[in-house]
């Protein structure tokens, strides 16, 4: 009798637990940013790059990444029709207060209802690819290493074949780390 009992017990407790894991692990997630203005005729994103697969090789610095793209007025920019803008900005000495802004064009080489797609060959050894999923409202981005590049002393065969990145939500991201102090 006992044992009848202990099993429903038993199995109702590894459900709760196993539960608690799912809910767990779905908090733990990170929050991706979203296109913050989809239209037509342009694009807006906003967040921090952050590897798909972190290893202490590819750590992330701490730099927010805005991204604009506009369907038409980069041929005398990129040499296609539509273009991006990628402006970067990250605290370089925090002592000083010294602010580093950097700005990449890309190319568009596709631009439909589902996706827009640029990229950016001008790194020694890399091209980048940068993915605007319109359906879901997101933005990925692929490094492939260039396979004849080899750079400064072999620098470039230092670099993974390949690395995708997500664009994390900034406010998610600051948040998590406030909240891990």
């Amino acid at each position: 009798m006992r044992r009848r009992m202990m099993f429903p017990l038993l199995l109702c407790l590894w459900s709760a637990s196993a539960l608690g894991q799912t809910q767990s692990a779905t908090q733990e997630r990170l929050k991706l940013a979203e296109l913050l203005s989809v239209n037509k005729d342009s694009v807006y994103a906003k967040g921090l790059w952050r590897p798909d697969n972190p290893t202490k090789k590819n750590e992330p610095m701490e730099a927010v990444t805005e991204l604009s793209c506009f369907r038409h007025g980069g041929n005398d920019l990129v040499g296609t029709e539509a273009f991006c803008l990628q402006v970067t900005a990250m605290v370089i000495d925090k002592a000083v207060g010294t602010l580093d802004v950097s700005t990449e064009w890309l190319k568009v080489i596709e631009w439909n209802e589902t996706q827009i797609i640029a990229t950016d060959d001008s790194s020694i050894c890399l091209t980048s690819q940068t993915i605007f999923d319109l359906k879901r409202k997101t933005v990925i981005a692929l490094d492939v290493r260039k396979p004849e590049a080899q750079g400064f002393r072999g620098a470039c065969n230092l670099i993974p074949d390949r690395q995708t990145y997500y664009l994390q939500d900034v406010a998610d991201y600051y948040a998590r780390k406030f909240a891990a102090r």
